[in-house]
């Protein structure tokens, strides 16, 4: 799917329908044909495309020194659906395609990130700046998304206090997974970010160094943010599964230990089951007493041995 926009008078976006009146073309998933006439309309490499629609794609900066195009490929952050119900997120490449007179930004997944620009003043004309602001919009949904996963990871917190869960545990996880995502994508952002003006084809004014300090400062923050939130879970991990592996050997232990008493008056028993003659006469109904008896106090003298010893 393409849309074409371009500016109203007073610097809106709206949508057109023809090609040669936009100045911005925003590609979600194209088909074949689509590639096929974007390349022919507007000349950009084939591989700007492709790289931009590879998932895997990492986040990096590229000239192409024959059609005078530049690409910036940026991760964003994409909320996915799960089996529970955990807002949990994930990565995807964008990749913004910068000309003299276009600028294409084309990502694998169709998402409403751009629904908010159209009640934005924006001039399509400073391409540079225009890439400069999706950049900031990118970094401000980082840190949007990092609190949101923060409220959940505190919800799933909250839970795991009252009681330890498979479902549980495999939420903090989910959790985790996202954050890992973000810091990896940040990581290669922040390279980019600092290579941004260098291209030929991006050229930085000076209106443009605040909003360029703001995006510095907006993308640390999310890299800091989610550092500190990745230490967090993963201590809480860290911790339950410590507290899981203690309750297991509190269990195993008080398995042992029923097992070891249980055992006694068992090898009593047999003993005086055996069909040999005994000092005890076998028709008297003493001769059980005297049974019971011996049974009980081994289980009193190992009891007492393994509480003096700290064993229970």
């Amino acid at each position: 799917m393409i849309t074409a926009y371009k500016n109203t008078t007073d610097l809106f976006v709206e949508t057109v329908k023809d090609w040669n009146d936009a100045q911005w073309l925003n590609v979600i998933k194209p088909t074949q044909d689509e590639v096929n006439r974007l390349i022919q309309s507007y000349g950009f490499p084939k591989d700007f495309l492709e790289d931009a629609l590879d998932s895997e794609e990492s986040s990096r900066i590229e000239y192409d020194d024959e059609s005078g195009y530049s690409l910036i490929i940026s991760d964003l952050p994409i909320s996915k659906s799960g089996k529970y119900k955990l807002k949990s997120f994930t990565t995807l490449p964008l990749g913004i395609i910068i000309g003299k007179d276009i600028i294409v930004t084309v990502c694998a997944k169709p998402f409403s990130y751009f629904d908010h620009l159209a009640k934005r003043q924006i001039n399509l004309k400073y391409k540079s700046q225009f890439a400069l602001k999706l950049m900031y919009d990118m970094a401000a949904q980082y840190n949007r998304s990092l609190r949101l996963l923060n409220k959940e990871r505190r919800q799933v917190e909250y839970n795991l206090q009252h009681r330890v869960t498979n479902t549980r545990l495999y939420l903090l996880s989910e959790i985790e997974k996202s954050l890992v995502y973000f810091l990896a994508s940040l990581e290669t952002n922040s390279s980019t970010i600092r290579r941004l003006f260098r291209l030929p084809a991006i050229k930085r004014f000076d209106e443009d160094e605040e909003l360029l300090e703001d995006l510095q400062n907006e993308h640390q923050q999310a890299v800091e943010t989610t550092e500190l939130y990745l230490r967090i879970v993963e201590s809480m991990s860290n911790s339950y599964a410590s507290l899981l592996s203690n309750q297991l050997n509190t269990t195993m232990k008080t398995l042992t230990i029923f097992t070891v008493l249980l055992t006694l008056p068992t090898l009593v028993f047999s003993f005086f089951g055996m069909n040999v003659p005994l000092p005890i006469d076998t028709e008297s109904m003493l001769s059980w007493l005297i049974i019971i008896v011996i049974s009980i106090v081994l289980v009193i003298v190992m009891f007492t041995f393994l509480w003096r010893s700290d064993k229970l």
